[in-house]
This record gives C-alpha cells, structure tokens and sequence, in this order.
C-alpha cells in the first residue's frame, strides 16, 4: 500500500525527508504565510537585559526589522524554545542562554521561574500575530516584560484544486503543525476526506475543540519528531 502525505505547514519540507526515504509519498500545501509586521515600537537592544523567542519566524524577523539591523546584537542575551529556534539564533552568531527542550510556553515559563534569571530584568518577548498571550500574561508577572510582534501570520483563502483533487481520489494523512493550519484546512477543505496528524499537544487540543480528532499526535515537537511518528504510527519498515 502506497502512502499520500499532506504537509501543511509554512516554508521548508526538507526535514520531512525521511518520509520520502520510506516510500511515502508528500505532497506540500501550506494552509498558512508569514509575512513582515510593521509594529510602531522604537527600542534600543541594549534596553533589555533578555530577548525570549519562540519560533524560528519570531528571529528570522526580528532581525530583519529595520530597527534591529542597525544596532550592535553581539551583547544580546536570548531564550528559546525548541532546538531549531536556537539553531536559527546561531546563525545570528548567537548562544542563547537557555533553551526550553518542548515547545511548550507553560515548559518554558516553569523553567523561567524555577531558575529565577529574569527577576526584575528587563525582558522583551518576541512573537507572531496570532501566538496566545500565556507567555505575556505569566512572564509579566516575574520581569518587567515588553512584547515585540516583527511578524504576522495569515491563513490561506483560496482552495487549491489539485488538493481539493488528491483528497477526493486518494487516502491520505494530512500534517498539522499549528492550530492556524488547522483551521485554515478546515475552512476550504471537508476535514472528513483525511486522516489528520498532529505535531504536538496545544494542536491537537484546537483540532478537538473544532470537533475532529488526530489519528495521532507526535510526542516530539519537530518536522523530524513527526516524521518518526508517521513511521512508527503506520508502521512503515
């Protein structure tokens, strides 16, 4: 039996290769676009005693911003979560000083406030348009906190007939690697026609909230962590 996998998610594909090496067939159709966010907020780097990203988006725009590329960024003091947002830190010459492993905000507040190194710090929390305010609304708490949004994010409007197509003709696995995937998915296509993968815990939450459930959720939080999980879950050799 062939398998028909729709990636759903923003940019690269390229660390869904193993899934090409087993035999599987994907088939890319982002649900979503990052675009630039033009916030009227002027700020010095050397403001902010701590800079917390949260996706690789969050750096890649940040210090493409007008305001940041003409500032000195080697004395930046950055926090992250997961290992491809660090990964993306330091090909801004970057070492973050702390990475959160999962990419889960509670992980990261918890682990902020465990080792208390933002207490009455002066921290600035870069995110997207549509990241939910748990982050801001716990760290405020513990540091003085400023949050900068250098990106947005939009849902694709327009039904791609040849998906349209591939989920009338074929059985598929659809991968969902964000709520906003889900949804815009869910807004042009019948969710019904596919069986639906999801990278982690908070996607899999909203895909249940919309009245769906995931065939399975991945237990690591990355493109590689899902591809293993389609592997093991379809149990592919």
């Amino acid at each position: 039996m062939g398998y028909n996998v729709i990636l759903t998610n923003d940019g690269e594909t390229e660390r869904f290769n193993m899934l090409n090496e087993k035999g599987i067939k994907t088939f890319h159709f982002p649900m979503i676009k990052t675009l630039p966010y033009s916030q009227d907020l002027e700020f010095l780097l050397s403001d902010f005693d701590y800079f917390i990203f949260t996706s690789k988006n969050g750096v890649k725009y940040f210090f493409d911003h007008q305001n940041i590329k003409s500032q000195d960024k080697s004395s930046i003091k950055s926090i992250c979560i997961g290992s491809k947002t660090a990964l993306e830190l330091k090909k801004q010459k970057l070492d973050p000083v702390y990475t959160a492993k999962r990419s889960y905000s509670n992980i990261l507040f918890d682990d902020l406030k465990s080792i208390k190194i933002l207490e009455s710090k002066k921290v600035m929390l870069v995110q997207g348009n549509l990241a939910k305010n748990y982050l801001f609304e716990n760290l405020k708490l513990i540091c003085y906190l400023t949050k900068f949004v250098p990106y947005k994010t939009e849902l694709i409007k327009i039904v791609n007939r040849n998906l349209e197509t591939l989920l009338n003709k074929k059985e598929t696995y659809t991968v969902f690697t964000s709520p906003s995937c889900f949804l815009s998915f869910q807004n042009l296509y019948d969710v019904s026609k596919t069986s639906i993968i999801s990278i982690g815990e908070t996607t899999s939450s909203f895909i249940k909230e919309k009245g769906f459930n995931p065939l399975f959720t991945s237990k690591m939080q990355s493109y590689e962590g899902i591809s293993q999980s389609i592997i093991s879950n379809l149990k592919i050799s």
